[in-house]
């Protein structure tokens, strides 16, 4: 996945030309918002928040595994 800046403090998160995730920071805010859309066919609207820019590029990669992993189309995490 890559990020892509899409406005101040706005990045969307790309897999090759689709955007799958959107992370922001609004104005006067310190902690930053996160989605996912579009892994599914869906688009949904619910954000998450984390402290960091980091920590919310990270739970989007994590979310998006996820749902490729249950999909079928990443193997299995082996456990730990």
């Amino acid at each position: 996945m890559t990020w892509r800046p899409i406005r101040n403090r706005s990045f969307a998160g790309m897999l090759g030309q689709q955007e799958l995730a959107y992370v922001l920071q609004h104005d006067g805010q310190t902690n930053w918002k996160w989605m996912v859309s579009g892994c599914n066919g869906t688009v949904r609207y619910d954000f998450q928040s984390a402290d960091t820019l980091d920590e919310a590029k990270a739970a989007v990669q994590e979310s998006v595994e996820r749902w490729f992993r249950q999909a079928g189309l990443l193997a299995e995490e082996p456990a730990r």
